[in-house]
């Protein structure tokens, strides 16, 4: 199996750019979705080894989210708001490429991602893996409006009502440093800090190849720290009830420390048999972290019953 392929594809018009992992069968597929402020590359080795585990049966395709990675399409932050936006991309892009026999897979918001096609695409996805998605209760119970404010403002209720996770992530986005004078100064920067701190070279090097833009002589994110705040704070306007009505096998691995998928949900779930939640050693960035491990942990779970 050759490495994954930089493609582009025509989404409502606009341009977006994926990886393409080539399997050995043409009818086996696995559609890929990518966390919030990162993109398809991040995750090679992890789909390398998954590949590999999978005796490269299947061909991989990964997306570049709107306004992350390569994708070139419209990405203003005032126009974002839930995640509705990501849902239709997501839609979208997989429709083009659905075969015979079709995995969704996503991590973070991308497994939010993933689990939403499971359900447009019930009658055509076999199981789907959901890697510690952001699933919070108020998401499944009701949903907060959200106005087309600024930024600012809603951040400062975010902060004024509810201290959290998510209020921290917005912040932290908001502030993110995004222009470097190389790629060399970036893994420096990046390299045993904050959300890297547990990488491997391998992965931190796969997070830059494919979420940088070379403008005169210096180099920039991709994913604008703008567009990635936003994304978080539009998280609390996401409608995730529909995962709860998924009649296809899902699991769920989720992470030991500051997972993202709360305990409320994983209750609330855990009636509904399709459904397999296992916790992960190790923090929500486990894929990078422990890309042996939970390789080992999904080729088993698509085996099964094969």
């Amino acid at each position: 199996m050759d490495k994954a392929k930089r493609k582009e594809v025509e989404i409502s018009k606009d341009s977006f750019s994926y990886l393409h992992v080539a399997g050995k069968k043409h009818d086996k597929n696995i559609f890929f979705f990518h966390a919030t402020g990162f993109n398809a590359e991040t995750y090679m080795p992890f789909f390398l080894k998954l590949g590999e585990l999978l005796d490269n049966q299947y061909s991989i395709f990964a997306l570049d989210q709107r306004g992350h990675g390569l994708s070139k399409a419209s990405a203003i932050p005032s126009e974002l708001t839930s995640w509705q936006t990501y849902f239709e991309d997501g839609k979208n892009f997989t429709k083009k490429f659905l075969s015979s026999e079709n995995i969704l897979m996503g991590h973070s918001m991308g497994g939010v991602v993933a689990a939403r096609l499971a359900y447009d695409f019930e009658d055509k996805i076999e199981k789907s893996i959901l890697i510690d998605p952001v699933l919070q209760p108020q998401s499944l119970k009701f949903q907060i409006p959200f106005f087309n404010i600024s930024n600012k403002s809603f951040i400062s209720l975010l902060n004024f009502f509810k201290k959290n996770r998510a209020s921290e992530m917005i912040n932290n986005a908001k502030k993110r440093r995004s222009v470097f004078s190389d790629k060399e100064e970036i893994f420096k920067h990046y390299q045993g800090r904050g959300a890297f701190t547990n990488w491997p070279e391998e992965s931190l090097k796969a997070y830059i190849n494919g979420g940088v833009i070379e403008e005169e002589n210096k180099i920039n994110l991709s994913c604008a720290p703008e567009w990635e705040a936003k994304t978080f704070a539009v998280s609390y306007a996401a409608r995730t009830n529909f995962i709860k009505k998924l009649s296809k096998q899902i699991y769920v691995p989720f992470a030991s420390e500051s997972s993202t998928l709360s305990p409320e949900v994983r209750d609330l779930l855990s009636g509904n048999a399709n459904f397999l939640f296992e916790k992960i050693d190790g923090s929500h960035f486990f894929p990078m972290e422990e890309k042996d491990l939970i390789c080992s942990k999904i080729s088993t779970f698509i085996r099964q019953n094969d």
